[in-house]
């Protein structure tokens, strides 16, 4: 089981998203790169990227240039990566910021779906 946010977890993340076919498949002509920014967690804040590029998926850890930032505590992002918090009820609660061109989330939410398809199995073996 990997740790929420540590790096071997981002690690799977990755090696998830790389292994998709479909995933390839749906982020065919996709350009983006999300980057997450988690503050107060056990070890500390950590910044991590997951970047679209033309059927290419992957999760790099720490800061960098990207279109989007989302930004979120801790407590947040737990909840919403165990399903027990929805995204938008995060950010319409506040607990969830969202910066530069967020718009571009709504532009490739049937790829980004996918991505959170392709990241379910690595959820249900995290430990938080």
């Amino acid at each position: 089981m990997g740790q929420f946010l540590a790096p071997a977890w981002l690690a799977e993340l990755g090696a998830a998203a790389a292994a998709s076919e479909p995933l390839r498949v749906a982020a065919g002509g996709v350009r983006l790169t999300v980057r997450h920014i988690v503050t107060g967690g056990p070890e500390g804040d950590v910044e991590y990227r997951v970047c679209f590029d033309d059927g290419r998926v992957t999760v790099e850890p720490g800061p960098g240039e990207a279109e989007v930032e989302v930004r979120q505590d801790y407590e947040t992002a737990a909840a919403v990566n165990q399903g027990r918090l929805s995204p938008a009820a995060a950010f319409g609660a506040g607990r969830m910021r969202v910066g530069g061109r967020p718009g571009l989330l709504a532009d490739h939410r049937d790829t980004l779906g996918r991505l959170g398809d392709v990241f379910a199995e690595v959820r249900s073996r995290t430990t938080y």
